[in-house]
């Protein structure tokens, strides 16, 4: 019976550490709610059993790329007031079929303090804040970080995230 009662202590200590581990900052969780709520404001009819991409910057800007049967359809939400829809691409698109593919993404959300970057930190860090995330037609996300625009090492693939900055730059 202590066995049992010692064994069930552990793993509670075990679960109520690895769900402080997800907890976010303030800042963290801003950037993320905001990112939803952009989501529900304007898209919420577009992206429903969907799943999209959502890139922004200074969680004001973003660039929301939605996957769709035979295609995927760009939007841009500017000051977090408008809505601009940008491109729309045929499928397939091999760099747009690669960014929805789940399995090269860090499974954990990513910040500056991550473990991601440890034990060396990173090398490189500049440029406004961003947020990225990908969210299957489940909620999942993958992917998920909070970053500056030019950082090195950077989770997300290196073709993806230029494509993303270079396209929200130009709008």
């Amino acid at each position: 019976m202590k066995k049992i009662k010692i064994l069930t202590l552990l793993l509670c200590c075990l679960l109520s550490m690895s769900s402080c581990s997800q907890t976010l900052n303030k800042e963290d969780a801003k950037s993320r709610n905001k990112a939803d709520s952009i989501i529900e404001k304007f898209l919420e009819k577009e992206t429903k059993n969907r799943s999209y991409v959502l890139f922004s910057t200074t969680d004001e800007n973003y660039i929301i790329i939605i996957e769709n049967t035979n295609s995927y359809n760009e939007f841009y939400i500017k000051d977090s007031k408008e809505i601009v829809p940008g491109n729309t691409y045929s499928k397939p698109n091999e760099l747009l079929k690669k960014m929805f593919n789940k399995d090269i993404y860090q499974k954990e959300f990513i910040t500056f303090k991550s473990d991601f970057f440890m034990p060396d930190g990173y090398e490189l860090s500049s440029g406004n804040i961003t947020y990225f995330v990908l969210k299957d037609e489940n909620r999942n996300r993958y992917g998920e970080a909070r970053l500056s625009v030019l950082i090195k090492p950077n989770p997300i693939d290196g073709e993806i995230y230029a494509y993303l900055v270079e396209k929200l730059l130009k709008q």
